[in-house]
């Protein structure tokens, strides 16, 4: 798989179907037969794993130690809303209706690919999400690369 990245907008069907723009589905070199995991994401919006790296996400799940309470929460609020995803021969996967209405998701729809994975936005809450950061980008960008 090559690096899942850009923005792109679009919007969702009357069946909740969303098309993948034809760059990502390319990058995730999916097979037929092969399923992508959706599920809720962080800050607001809907997470997308093309099979490879939701294997990698699984193992970290499977680590988890049920004694923790921290760990028992994550795992009862992550995996049961996660769902195994086909695309269909036009490029469309259907989203439930819960997942949408914890990300706010009506219609209009951005789509962001973030190297490994897929980030689903209701535009609203994405650029909320944006204007929180005191910090400018590069703001940012210097305090995580400093060296």
């Amino acid at each position: 798989m090559t690096s899942l990245k850009g923005i792109y907008s679009t919007n969702l069907d009357d069946k909740r179907r969303l098309k993948l723009p034809k760059k990502l589905r390319e990058a995730m070199a999916l097979s037929p037969d092969e399923q992508i995991v959706i599920g809720p994401g962080y800050d607001g919006c809907i997470f997308l794993f093309p099979p490879d790296e939701w294997g990698k996400q699984e193992e970290k799940l499977k680590n988890l130690k049920v004694e923790l309470g921290e760990h028992r929460f994550l795992e009862r609020v992550f995996i049961p809303q996660s769902e195994d995803v086909k695309i269909d021969r036009l490029g469309r996967l259907t989203i439930s209706p819960r997942l949408l209405d914890s990300a706010q998701i009506k219609k209009d729809v951005l789509i962001l690919g973030i190297l490994t994975r897929i980030e689903l936005w209701a535009p609203e809450a994405y650029e909320k999400y944006l204007a929180q950061y005191q910090l400018s980008y590069e703001e940012v960008a210097e305090r995580i690369f400093k060296s």
